[in-house]
C-alpha cells in the first residue's frame, strides 16, 4: 500500500511538470544559446526593416505662379500583414469587419482600383489600348499564379521560363479560355475569402465579399516583400483618421498614415497639358522599382507635363522603422516645375471653344454642312519670340482628380474613360443596328472578342486624347498661305499675278473640280486670293510650282515652317515636352510609301474575299499574317517569310511600276504549298492568273500611277490629301511666318525650382531653323491675312464677322477641310473641320494661334474662339478699356 502511494496522482503530477520545464528549457537553450546569434541577427533586421514614407510630388505652376497641381496632406488607412502569408485566417477577416464599420459609418469610401469586376464579371484596365488589354490580363494572371495548375496539366509541371515559344502561346491562349468569372471564384478559393466571411456571422451580399476580395488580393501582391501595407481606404476625413487612431489597438496590422494627396485645383482647366498620375501598373513595375520606386505605393505620370516630368517632380521617399521611432530617412519633395502656360488664358481658351462647340450642336447645319457633332476641338496659343507655349487646349477634357484618387475610378468614369460602350451610346442617339454594325465594328485585332467595338469613323469624343498634338487632319485652306511664299519665293508668281477664278478648277483625267460654296471669285491676285480663299488660284500655283521645280517643291519650303519633315529625318516634332504627332506635307516620298500600305491592303482584301478589283471571282487566298505562320515551314522557309515576300513585292510594284507575272505565280505557288488549309483546296491555274492580274491592277495600273498624276499637288496646294497636321504643328507654322521666319523650339516648361524657390533650370528659347521669306513676301502674305480678319480694311474677309471690330487689328486664314468623301460623312454624321490660324497684333505680332473644331465646318465660324483667346491675351492692353468681349469677365475666377 505505501508503494503505490508514492506512485500516486501527486507524483505523476509532478513528473509531468518537470517533462514540461526540461522542454522549456531544452527550447530557451537551442533559441538563445546554440540558435542565439541566428535569432539575434534577425531581430536586428526586423528592427531595422523600414517602410517607405511617401514623398509630396513638386507643384506645377503656370507662368505667374498659379498651382495648377500640389499636394494636401492625406490620411490613408493601411493593413501591414506581419506575419508574411496569405493563408486563411479568420482573424485578418475580423479586424476588417471592424475596420469597413468605421468606414461606413463616416461615409468614407474604400480603396478599388482591383481590375475584376462582378456583376457582371469583366476585366475593366485603365489602358486606352484596347490590344494592350490583353497583355495585362494576362499579367494579373500570371502574378496570381492562375497558369500553375494549367503549367502542370498540359506542360508536365514546367516552369514557365522553360516554356518555348510555341508552349507558352499556347499557355497564354489557356489561360484567355479562362472566363472572368471561373477566374474570381478561383481567387475567392484560394484566398480563403467564403471562409473567413462566413466566420462572421453577416449577411453575405456579393459586394461584401468583394470587399474582402480585394484586401486579400492586395495582401499576396505584396507576400513577396515583408511590412509592405496595402491601401484600404484613402484620403479619408480627418475625424475619421481620429476614430481609428483611438481604436487601433483593436485591429493588428492597421495603421493611419501619412500620406501626399495629388490635387488639381482647377479640375480639368489645363488637362492636355497637366495630365495625370496612377498607381504602377503590373507591366511596369520591375523598370520603376529599377529607379527605386516602391511599386506598392507609389504614383507615376502617366500622360502630360506629370509623365514628362516625372523624374524632376517626383521626391524621394522616407523611411520608417517598422518599430516606433524617429524616421530613419525623410521624405523629400519632388522639384517645383513653372510652366510658359497662362492659366487665364488656358481658362479662356477652353471656354471658347466649349460655348462655340455648343452653338454648333445647336445649330446643326451651317450654310448645307453638317455641324451637329461638333464635340471636339484643340486650341494652342504661342509666343512667336520664344517658342513658349501659352496655351494648348483639348476638349472635351477630363478631370485629373479622377486619377489621383487611389480609391481607383468608379464604374462609370472607367467606362467613360477607357472602355466606352459604342453599341450602348450608338442606339441611344438612335442609330439603326446596321449603321451600328457599319460605323463601330467588333474589334478583331483582338484575339477572341466577340464584344468590345472600334470607332471605325471616329465620331466620338476620347476624353483623354489629346486632340491639340496628337490628331493629324488635313488643314484645308489654311494651308495657302504656305503655298503663296513657296510660289512668291520660286518666282512663280509675284503680287502683280492674277488668275481668274471661275469657281473650279481642271485637275486632270477630263475631271472639273467644282466649288459650288465658293461660287467664281473673279479676277484675284495672292493677296486677294488669300482674303477670298481662293482654292482655284492656289492649285495654279502648285502647277506652276510642280511644272518648273518638281512635286517636291512645296515640301521643301513647308518643312522649314515646321509643316513635315524630310522623310529622311531621324527626330522630326515640334520639340514639346509630351506626346505629339507629326503631320506630314505630300512629297514623293511618302506618297510613294502611303500609296504602297494603301494599295497592298487593297489587295489583301480583294484575295480575302476572293473578288478582284475589276469584279471577277476567284478561289481565296490569305495574305493576312496569321498567328502561327512562322511554325509552318516550307523548304527552308516559314509561311511568314513567304507571305511578307509577297507582299514586299507588291509594294515595290506600287512604288517603281515593276511586274512580273511569272515571278508573282511562282510565289503564290509556293504560298499555296506552305499553307495547309489549301491542302484539301482547288486551287486552278485560272484562280493564279486572276489574282496575279489584280496585283497588276491594284498596285500597277492604279496605284503607281495615282503617283504621277498632277492632282496631288493641286490638292496638297489647298491643304487636302497628304497634307495632315496636328493643331500644334499649325500654330508653329504660324509663329515662323509672324517672326519672320524663325522656327523656335516649342516648349511647355519654363523653369525647375527646388522647394526652396531656388531656381535650378531655365528653358531658354532655342532655334531649330530659319525660313527661307524674305520681308517682301512675308509682307504681301501678311497682307492677304490681316484682309482676312478686317484687319487691312476690307469688310468681306472670311474672318470679318468675327474679329473685325476687335478693337486690336489681327490677321490670320479660315479654313474647311473633309473628313471624308461627302457621302461617308452624311452616312456616319461626320462633317468638315473648321479651322483658324492667325496672329496678333497686325503690325507687330506677338502671339501665334491655331483653333480646330472637329466637324465644326466653316473656319469663320471657329475665328469666334480666336476672339475669346485674344480677349484674355490682351485683356491689359489700354485698347481693350470700352471693349466687353464675351469671356473676360468669365477670367476673373482665376485671379
Amino acid at each position: 500500500m505505501e508503494k503505490r502511494k508514492k506512485f500516486g496522482r501527486h507524483n505523476a503530477l509532478l513528473i509531468i511538470m518537470v517533462a514540461i520545464f526540461s522542454a522549456i528549457g531544452v527550447r530557451l537553450y537551442y533559441l538563445q544559446v546554440y540558435n542565439g546569434e541566428y535569432y539575434k541577427d534577425k531581430a536586428n533586421a526586423n528592427a531595422h526593416k523600414g517602410i517607405a514614407i511617401g514623398a509630396p510630388r513638386g507643384l506645377i505652376t503656370d507662368k505667374n505662379g498659379i498651382k495648377l497641381a500640389k499636394e494636401l496632406p492625406g490620411y490613408n488607412i493601411t493593413y501591414t500583414d506581419t506575419s508574411n502569408t496569405t493563408k486563411d485566417d479568420t482573424a485578418v477577416f475580423k479586424t476588417l469587419q471592424k475596420v469597413f464599420k468605421i468606414l461606413d459609418t463616416n461615409g468614407e469610401a474604400k480603396v478599388d482600383s482591383f481590375p475584376l469586376k462582378s456583376r457582371p464579371y469583366r476585366f475593366e484596365f485603365n489602358s486606352g489600348d484596347t490590344k494592350g488589354i490583353q497583355t495585362m490580363q494576362l499579367r494579373f494572371l500570371k502574378d496570381r499564379g492562375i497558369q500553375d495548375n494549367i503549367l502542370k496539366a498540359k506542360f508536365n509541371s514546367k516552369k514557365e521560363e522553360e516554356l518555348t515559344s510555341y508552349e507558352t502561346s499556347e499557355l497564354n491562349n489557356e489561360l484567355l479560355k479562362l472566363t472572368p468569372e471561373q477566374v474570381y471564384n478561383q481567387l475567392l478559393k484560394e484566398y480563403g475569402v467564403i471562409k473567413g466571411v462566413s466566420s462572421l456571422h453577416i449577411q453575405e451580399t456579393p459586394d461584401l465579399i468583394r470587399r474582402y476580395l480585394i484586401v486579400k488580393d492586395g495582401i499576396k501582391m505584396n507576400s513577396f516583400s515583408e511590412y509592405k501595407s496595402i491601401n484600404i481606404a484613402t484620403n479619408i476625413k480627418k475625424n475619421t483618421s481620429l476614430v481609428f487612431e483611438q481604436t487601433l489597438s483593436d485591429m493588428p496590422g492597421i495603421k493611419v498614415e501619412n500620406q501626399p494627396m495629388r490635387q488639381y485645383p482647377y479640375g480639368q482647366l489645363g488637362s492636355s497639358v497637366l495630365g495625370y498620375i496612377s498607381k504602377i501598373n503590373s507591366n511596369d513595375q520591375a523598370k520603376y522599382s529599377a529607379k527605386g520606386y516602391d511599386t506598392s505605393t507609389d504614383y507615376v505620370g502617366v500622360s502630360g507635363i506629370e509623365a514628362a516630368m516625372e523624374s524632376s517632380l517626383k521626391g524621394d521617399n522616407g523611411e520608417v522603422g517598422v518599430k516606433n521611432g524617429p524616421p530613419k530617412k525623410k521624405a523629400t519633395a519632388g522639384k517645383n516645375v513653372q510652366l510658359t502656360i497662362d492659366a487665364n488664358l488656358q481658362y479662356a481658351t477652353e471656354n471658347a471653344l466649349n460655348s462655340e462647340m455648343k452653338t454648333l450642336q445647336s445649330k446643326g447645319t451651317v450654310n448645307g454642312l453638317n455641324v451637329s457633332n461638333a464635340t471636339r476641338g484643340a486650341a494652342v496659343a504661342i509666343d512667336i519670340h520664344t517658342g513658349g507655349i501659352l496655351a494648348l487646349a483639348s476638349t472635351p477634357g477630363y478631370n485629373p482628380n479622377d486619377f489621383s484618387a487611389s480609391q481607383g475610378l468608379t464604374e462609370a468614369q472607367s467606362s467613360k474613360y477607357f472602355n466606352p460602350d459604342y453599341e450602348k451610346m450608338a442606339k441611344a442617339q438612335g442609330k439603326s443596328q446596321s449603321l451600328i454594325n457599319y460605323m463601330f465594328p467588333i474589334d478583331t485585332s483582338i484575339k477572341g472578342n466577340t464584344t468590345i467595338r472600334k470607332d471605325k469613323f471616329d465620331y466620338y469624343p476620347k476624353y483623354l486624347y489629346n486632340y491639340a498634338t496628337m490628331s493629324l487632319i488635313p488643314s484645308g485652306s489654311t494651308f495657302k498661305p504656305m503655298t503663296a511664299i513657296a510660289g512668291l519665293q520660286t518666282g512663280v508668281i509675284n503680287d502683280k499675278s492674277t488668275y481668274r477664278d471661275q469657281g473650279k478648277f481642271d485637275i486632270g483625267g477630263g475631271i472639273i473640280d467644282h466649288f459650288i460654296t465658293d461660287g467664281a471669285l473673279g479676277l484675284v491676285n495672292v493677296v486677294s486670293a488669300i482674303q477670298k480663299s481662293s482654292n482655284p488660284f492656289f492649285m495654279n500655283v502648285g502647277g506652276l510650282l510642280r511644272s518648273k521645280y518638281g512635286d517636291d517643291i512645296l515640301a521643301k519650303y513647308a518643312w522649314e515652317f515646321g509643316l513635315g519633315s524630310d522623310p529622311d529625318s531621324t527626330k522630326p516634332g515640334t520639340g514639346i515636352e509630351i506626346n505629339e504627332n507629326f503631320g506630314q506635307v505630300y512629297n514623293t516620298v511618302s506618297q510613294k510609301n502611303m500609296a504602297a500600305t494603301e494599295y497592298l491592303l487593297s489587295i489583301e482584301q480583294d484575295f480575302n474575299k476572293g473578288v478582284s478589283g475589276i469584279g471577277t471571282k476567284f478561289h481565296k487566298i490569305d495574305l493576312y499574317d496569321r498567328e502561327g505562320d512562322d511554325r509552318i515551314n516550307y523548304h527552308g522557309k516559314n509561311l511568314l517569310e513567304i507571305k511578307t515576300e509577297i507582299k514586299d513585292d507588291i509594294k515595290d510594284s506600287v512604288k517603281n511600276g515593276t511586274f512580273v507575272k511569272s515571278e508573282y505565280e511562282e510565289s503564290l505557288k509556293k504560298l499555296i504549298a506552305a499553307d495547309p488549309k489549301y491542302k484539301k483546296q482547288k486551287i486552278t491555274a485560272t484562280d493564279l492568273t486572276v489574282a496575279v492580274n489584280d496585283i497588276n491592277f491594284q498596285a500597277v495600273k492604279k496605284g503607281h500611277t495615282s503617283l504621277g498624276l498632277p492632282y496631288n499637288m493641286y490638292i496638297a496646294s489647298i491643304g487636302q490629301g497628304m497634307d495632315n497636321f496636328t493643331p500644334l504643328q499649325m500654330a508653329n507654322y504660324i509663329s515662323t511666318l509672324a517672326n519672320g521666319g524663325i522656327r523656335y523650339k516649342l516648349h511647355l516648361v519654363g523653369s525647375i525650382k527646388d522647394t526652396n524657390g531656388k531656381l535650378l533650370s531655365k528653358t531658354k528659347p532655342k532655334v531649330l531653323g530659319k525660313a527661307n521669306m524674305s520681308e517682301k513676301t512675308r509682307k504681301i502674305v501678311m497682307q492677304g491675312m490681316n484682309n482676312v480678319t478686317g484687319a487691312g480694311g476690307n469688310t468681306d474677309g472670311t474672318a470679318a464677322k468675327a474679329l473685325g471690330k476687335f478693337p486690336i487689328p489681327t490677321g490670320g486664314k479660315t479654313g474647311t477641310a473633309q473628313f471624308n468623301t461627302a457621302d461617308i460623312q452624311n452616312k456616319v454624321g461626320r462633317g468638315d473641320y473648321g479651322w483658324y490660324v492667325g496672329y496678333a497684333p497686325a503690325n507687330n505680332p506677338k502671339v501665334a494661334i491655331s483653333v480646330v473644331i472637329f466637324d465644326g465646318g466653316y473656319g469663320s465660324d471657329v475665328a469666334n474662339v480666336a476672339k475669346g483667346m485674344y480677349e484674355s491675351y490682351f485683356k491689359n492692353d489700354p485698347r481693350m478699356a470700352k471693349y466687353k468681349g464675351d469671356y473676360d469677365i468669365k477670367l476673373k475666377r482665376m485671379n
